[in-house]
Formats: structure tokens, C-alpha cells, sequence
């Protein structure tokens, strides 16, 4: 449902009636409101009852709308009765529709809902046959994620899942098990790849036949396969071989690699069927041997009982380099495809994101583990002996995948990718090396707390809030040492009088190794963030000085050995991007630092890369009020201004990712504490999606008004520094501010204008790493009297 208006109904033991109204434009799915343990007692519970529409956007009820998330929302009705409840709530402009994922119990599918959440789809549902096979903590609380059983070859349950949800967004991937349970111990590989076929060739059947009678436009992404068995008879046609002989054997059903097959021959159909039926677009996305397959049937095995001396992995790949991805990929995959729907209808992205021998497989392993992890190649029969399930199967793709024809297409994967890299095998390993199946094996890191740590530029405001995190963090009593150029200063005194006994203040030339190596000599870890207006003469000219200083903290940490983790706050890479920003905005530090990123992912190190967005302390240097004198009465008045683009979307805002610079030192200890579990994670932090005239409303809601006390009652009025705002060209907006603020001003721009930085972000992901983070709102109030945001205001 729709509405500009969310009207609240609640009644109370005398069955009065208690109307409440949210304006603004949401999507809400209706719900029982509950009441908070503090509530008025005499008010029981609050029935989202229904939905007005109107045009008028005064906000009477303050409610914190953040993304299109699953989110516990409180509303004030009075300020003693808070209500909290489960709908989805969010802003119509940033959801994009029902979506709907077949295959959720598996891998491909839970990584897919997740992206789609994040792409800014609601609700997703997704399907099943057993729903008993989704582990609770598959998803977060505040996604908006609906189970729904389905099965695959029960007609009546598809289209009905195809009908109730109304889903325009698609995914499909048909789960198997090898060897497959619901077939008799007789039946053959052949038999059970066919039921594959059948059931995925129903499913699209069942999809037009519904499309005929709801005539809904609807986009397919099905994950699919190569028609082996089909190829199998061409490439031996090439090859000149004889009728009796094949490039790959058949087994002794006659099937060719009958996972590989079904999906294909499925996929092809699919394909034909849909290019009849206008509004019905279809994309095939064949995926590689996945990272993921190193947990399971290619997973290093020890080759002793005491699994102390030597691991290996044995399968028959040959020496060929092998087409991988990482099947979390598919998270930013799919939205992509999704949102350039005439672009990929009709098309077979063949994803890859490198080629890879298991020779460097087995190298990464070992580089990692401190473990001798060999590869032992195996010849096709000797595979197919293997005692695991599905062995001949197994043997049949691995020879088949090892063809040089079988290739997928890694510049189309990085085009569809988007900014974004596609992850490599080196960083998936990174990143599971905690997995419980590489336990299993005795491949395990040690992991040795992390007690001491070098924070390189300590003084800038996330230096500054990474030591004052780890010094609050009660777990641990980490020793720190707070580098510096010039430790005399007084920011590097502050830092020491937060405690003497723990912080040590070191002097450290970034142009210097040897000042880098002495910084982090004996550190167990360390915190790197390069200043790009801290730098001797003032603002940078060549970026390049920027990545020096941060490639020689890396190779400081990497050489000494001693650092067992290192986190590096880095930014994203317009130049990768291929974004133009308004004026002359290049934005060298987003792409030093960047640049130095892509360098670190080389090194030996173990580390994760933290992405901040807007500091929510900016908004005062953003919306610093102009004052002006009125000429007759002498009074002052205050104007917030607020941009807005005029060129583009009718001068419609867009919001921006912000999130206080004081919730990094949290963030950071608590990555030290399991470092093991955030290893090669890129972590994009945020805590509310706001425009900057909902950011101002919020700054004159906290800071202008003043709570008294009338008749009893609590009400808010205006203090005597009114303010308002006054709508202003962004292009005007940015030019007015000296360069410091020029360029916050036009770094908004860039975070508020690009969707595909948004998607990166997560309020969930965040505030599972910093359960306590605060909204913009929470934080304002908790900042009321502070007195350098007090000044910038223009308050006493």
C-alpha cells in the first residue's frame, strides 16, 4: 500500500478514540502496534487501520523514516507514551518494488535478498520448499523479508506466489543435492537431472500463464548452466573424434555432467519461450566454479590423523586456470541487472571474476594458514572413486569447467559489477577463514588478542574517536600509540590526558619508513586514516603524496610482522566510478586513498577496510545559519539554507548517508576484538539516510526549541533565535563556502547524487558491528548543549 498520509488509530479502556497522523509518502504493510513498557497504561495497543491519501506534507508526529528496512519505529504520541512497532516504513522514493527470490535456502539466494534489500527493494520475498532449512539469523530484523514456503513442482504454490506477491523482480535458482534424497537409491543421475528440467521448464510455463492473465511486466534473472551433454556432441565433432568416443565420457546412464545440463537445457527454453511474450524480459546468468566450493568438496584435507603436517586438495582441474567467483558477488550482481533491464534482457552473462589455477589456490591457503596445503591433480576416473557424494559428477565438471571453451567473461562481469570489484579468491579465503569447515579440517589461524595498537593520524577526528574507543572498550585494556608529525601540539596533550598510563604519543614522518617501521615495531595492530587537509603547507595539490603516506604505513605493518591486523579507512574510487561531479571537483583524497586500498589487498597483511560517509558533525559546518540584521526592528534573524538541485528532478532532494565520527572508535574496537571474523571485509558505515532539509528541521527541532512545562503538559516552543530556511541552488549553495566547506559542500553532492554509493551502506550491517550507534536525531539531542555546535549556530 501507498499513502501520503499514515493515519494511527488507537483506543483506550473507554474505547475513545486516539487519532494519530504521520505525513509524508511511505510504504507500510499493516501490523499491530505495540506498546512500550513505559507507555501510558491506559492506552493498550495501536492497529495501523488505514491509509488516506493527501497532499499536505506537514510533519505533526515526529517519526525517524530511515531506509526501505524491516525498522522498529517509535512514534511520539505525548512524550511519556512511546510505541514501537514491526511495519515496513520508508520513503517511497527509495523503494523500487516487491521482489521475489526462488532458492532462498540456499547460498545464491540468501546473498541475492540481501542484495536486493539493500538496492532499496521491499518487501522481498523469499521462496522455499522447506522453510525449515533458513536458520533465524539468515537475515536481519530490519530487513523486509517475507518466507514463503513454494515448491517448485506443485503448480498451484508457484502460481499463487507469482500472483499474491505481486513481484516485478525475479530470481530463480533451482537447489540440488547430490546425491538427490527424493529420488529411490536406483534411480539415475540422468532421471534426477531431467525432474531439474521439468520443474524449471513448469515455472516459466506457470510465469506466462499468469502473465496472459495479469498482464504485469516482470523481469527473470535465472542462474543457470551449460548444456554439457548438448556441447559435448559439438566440441567432439571438432575435435574429429570418433562416433564411439566423446571429449567427456558419459557416465553409465548416459548423462554429462546432468547438474550442468538440466540447468542449461532449462535456461535455453526459458530463453525461447519468454522472447515470444512482450514484457516478460529474461537474463541468464551462468555462473563459474564458485569460492565456495573450497568448503566442501574441494576443501584442503589433512593427510595425517593428528592434521599437523600436510593438507591437500585433490580434484582433476589439470593445471588450467579456472573461472571463480564469490557467490556474495551476486548481492550487487543482480540489482545491477535489474536496474538496466533493457540492457541485459535477452543476454547470458557468463560471470567470472578471475582465472585461477589450483596450484595458486593451494598457495593462497598455505600463504594464509601457515600450513603446507598442496594440489594433487587427479585424473577423471580416479576423481569419480572419490568417497563423497555425487563423485562421477563431480569428476565430469571438474574436467569440463577445466576446458579452455568453457570460459565465462570477466569484463563483463566487472561492467555489470559497477564500481564495485568483483571479490578474488585471495580475499574470499580472507574473509571465511574463520568458517567452521576449514576447523573441521585443522586449518585454523591463531588468534592472539590484540592488546597494543598504533592509531596513524591520531589527531585527526577519526584518530581521535579510534583511541578514545579502544581506551572505553571494558574487554581489553589496549595500550595505544598516538602518532603524530609534531607531538608538542596541543590535540597530541588532549590525547594524553585521556589517560597518561596507556597512551604514548609517537612522532612519525609518513615520508619515512624507517619512522613508519619504528611506529608499529611490536604493535599488534593498527589503525590507518590519511589526513588530506592535515598536510605540512595545507591542502594537498598531488594526491599522489596522500597514497605515499599510506603505502608506506602498509609496507611498515606488512614488514614488520609483528601487526596481526591492521583496519584502514578508506573511500571509494570516483575515478574507477566514472562519476562526473559538478565544477572542478576531482576529490583526490576519495581516489588516494582509494588507490592505496587496491595496494593493501596485495600485501600479506590481514585487514579490513572501514568506508565512512558524511560525519553528521559536518551538518553544522553545512548548515551554519546566515544572519541577517532586519533594518527596522534591528532583530536578528537566522537563515538555514538548503539546496536543492533546480536543474534536475524538479528541484526534488535526495538524501545523503551520514553517521557521527564518534561512533568509528566503537566501531573499530569491536573489529579489533574479532578480527578474525571482519578480515578482508569492506565495512560501509552509516546510521541514517537524510536530506539536508531533514537534517535542518532536526537542528531547529533540537536546538531552537525549548520544552515547558503548560497546565501540566510538556509542549515545545521556539527560543528567541528563530530560524528558517530558505531553499537555495546547489550550485550557488556550494560556491558561497570558503574551501574547507566548499568542498563538504560538494562532497554532498557526490553521496547524496549516486545510488550506487547509497547501496553500499547498510544501517542493519552497521548496527550489528555498533549495536549502540546512534541515529542523527539521537545524537543531535544527546550534543544539545555542546558548545562549539552552540557557536556554529549561532547560539549563546
Amino acid at each position: 500500500m501507498q499513502a501520503n498520509f499514515l493515519v494511527l488509530r488507537c483506543y483506550d479502556d473507554d474505547q475513545a478514540l486516539h487519532q494519530f497522523i504521520v505525513c509524508g509518502s511511505f510504504y507500510v504493510r499493516p501490523c499491530t502496534v505495540s506498546l512500550a513498557p513505559n507507555a501510558n497504561p491506559n492506552l493498550k495497543q495501536i492497529h495501523l487501520e488505514e491509509l488516506v491519501f493527501n497532499q499536505t506534507m506537514k510533519y505533526e508526529i515526529p517519526i525517524p523514516i530511515r531506509r526501505a528496512l524491516r525498522l522498529r519505529v517509535r512514534i511520539c504520541l505525548t512524550r511519556s507514551d512511546l510505541y514501537s512497532t514491526d511495519c515496513a516504513v520508508g520513503p517511497l522514493a527509495s523503494l523500487k518494488g516487491p521482489a521475489l527470490v526462488f532458492g532462498v535456502s540456499g547460498e545464491q539466494g540468501q546473498h541475492v535478498v540481501h542484495g536486493l534489500v539493500r538496492a532499496g527493494y521491499a518487501p522481498v520475498y523469499g521462496a522455499t520448499s522447506d522453510l525449515s532449512h533458513v536458520p533465524p539469523s539468515t537475515f536481519h530484523d530490519e530487513e523486509p523479508v517475507q518466507l514463503i514456503r513454494v515448491d517448485l513442482n506443485d503448480s498451484d504454490t508457484v502460481k499463487a506466489v507469482l500472483v499474491d506477491t505481486k513481484a516485478t523482480s525475479i530470481f530463480l535458482v533451482t537447489t540440488t543435492d547430490l546425491p538427490p534424497d527424493d529420488l529411490a537409491a536406483s534411480a539415475s543421475f540422468k532421471e534426477w537431472g531431467e525432474l531439474e528440467y521439468e520443474s524449471t521448464k513448469a515455472f516459466f510455463d506457470i510465469l506466462v500463464e499468469v502473465y496472459k492473465e495479469d498482464g504485469r511486466a516482470r523481469h527473470i534473472i535465472l542462474s543457470t548452466q551449460d548444456d554439457v551433454e548438448s556441447l559435448n556432441k559439438v566440441w567432439s565433432k571438432q575435435d574429429g573424434l570418433e562416433d564411439d568416443k566423446l571429449v567427456f565420457q558419459p557416465l553409465d546412464d548416459g548423462s554429462v555432467v546432468p547438474h550442468y545440463t538440466s540447468k542449461g537445457r532449462a535456461g535455453k527454453y526459458a530463453k525461447e519461450l519468454l522472447e515470444t511474450v512482450d514484457n516478460l524480459a529474461i537474463t541468464l546468468m551462468t555462473l563459474p566454479f564458485l569460492h565456495s566450493n573450497f568448503l566442501a568438496s574441494t576443501i584442503p584435507l589433512p593427510n595425517d590423523k593428528a592434521r599437523t603436517t600436510q593438507w591437500t586438495i585433490s580434484a582433476c582441474f589439470g593445471d588450467a586456470a579456472i573461472d571463480m567467483c564469490s557467490v556474495s558477488d551476486l548481492a550487487y550482481l543482480v540489482p545491477s541487472i535489474l536496474a538496466n533491464r533493457e540492457l541485459y534482457d535477452g543476454y547470458n552473462l557468463r560471470v567470472s571474476a578471475e582465472r585461477i589455477t589450483i596450484e595458486e589456490v593451494a598457495s593462497a591457503f598455505a600463504d594464509l594458514f601457515g600450513k603446507d596445503v598442496i594440489y594433487n591433480p587427479l585424473t577423471v576416473s580416479e576423481m569419480a572413486e572419490l568417497s563423497i557424494p555425487g563423485a562421477p559428477i563431480w569428476a565430469q565438471m571438474c574436467h569440463y569447467i577445466s576446458d579452455p571453451r568453457s570460459s565465462h567473461d570477466i569484463d563483463a562481469t566487472q561492467s555489470a559489477m559497477g564500481h564495485r570489484k568483483p571479490q578474488l579468491f585471495k580475499d574470499w579465503l580472507l574473509t571465511n577463514n574463520d568458517n567452521v569447515a576449514f576447523e573441521k579440517v585443522g586449518l585454523a589461524l591463531d588468534a592472539e588478542d590484540i592488546l597494543t595498537v598504533t592509531v596513524f593520524g591520531a589527531t585527526s577526528p577519526q584518530g581521535t574517536s579510534v583511541v578514545k574507543g579502544l581506551l572505553a572498550d571494558t574487554r581489553k585494556q589496549y595500550q595505544i600509540r598516538a602518532t603524530s608529525r609534531d607531538i608538542s601540539k596541543d590535540a597530541c596533550d588532549a590525547l594524553l590526558a585521556l589517560d597518561p598510563d596507556r597512551v604514548t604519543l609517537i612522532q612519525c614522518n609518513y615520508d619515512d619508513m624507517s619512522s613508519c617501521l619504528m611506529a608499529v615495531d611490536g604493535a599488534d595492530g593498527a589503525f590507518l586514516v590519511t589526513d588530506f587537509y592535515d598536510i605540512i603547507g595545507g591542502p594537498l595539490i598531488d594526491s599522489e603524496i596522500e597514497e605515499r603516506h599510506a603505502r608506506n604505513v602498509i609496507d611498515a605493518c606488512e614488514k614488520t610482522q609483528s601487526v596481526k591486523h591492521l583496519v584502514f579507512s578508506t573511500l571509494e574510487s570516483m575515478t574507477d566510478m566514472k562519476l562526473e561531479l559538478r565544477g572542478d571537483l576531482a576529490a583526490p583524497n576519495f581516489d588516494a586513498k582509494a588507490r592505496a586500498a587496491t595496494y593493501a589487498k596485495t600485501k600479506k597483511l590481514s585487514i579490513t577496510f572501514v568506508i565512512m560517509p558524511i560525519y553528521s558533525e559536518s551538518f553544522f559546518e553545512l548548515m551554519r545559519p546566515e544572519i541577517h540584521v532586519d533594518e527596522n526592528t534591528g532583530k536578528e534573524e537566522l537563515f538555514m539554507s538548503v539546496p536543492k538541485d533546480k536543474k534536475k528532478n524538479s528541484g526534488k532532494e535526495t538524501k545523503v548517508m551520514c553517521m557521527s565520527v564518534q561512533e568509528l572508535g566503537p566501531a573499530v574496537a569491536n573489529i579489533f576484538d574479532s578480527y578474525q571474523v571482519y578480515a578482508g571485509h569492506e565495512i560501509a558505515l552509516v546510521t541514517d539516510f537524510v536530506t539536508l532539509s531533514e537534517a535542518a528541521e532536526m537542528i531547529q527541532d533540537v536546538f531552537f526549541t525549548e520544552t515547558v512545562k503548560e497546565d501540566g503538559d510538556e509542549i515545545n516552543i521556539q527560543n528567541d533565535r528563530k530560524v528558517e530556511t530558505k531553499v537555495e541552488d546547489i550550485d550557488t549553495w556550494v560556491e558561497k563556502r570558503d574551501t574547507h566547506i566548499k568542498d563538504l559542500g560538494q562532497l554532498f553532492q557526490y553521496y547524496s547524487k549516486f545510488d550506487v554509493v547509497k547501496q553500499r551502506d547498510s544501517i542493519a550491517q552497521t548496527l550489528e558491528l555498533v549495536p549502540d550507534a546512534r541515529p542523527l536525531r539521537q545524537w543531535l539531542e544527546e550534543n544539545r548543549d555542546n558548545t562549539e555546535f552552540r557557536q556554529m549556530l549561532g547560539l549563546r
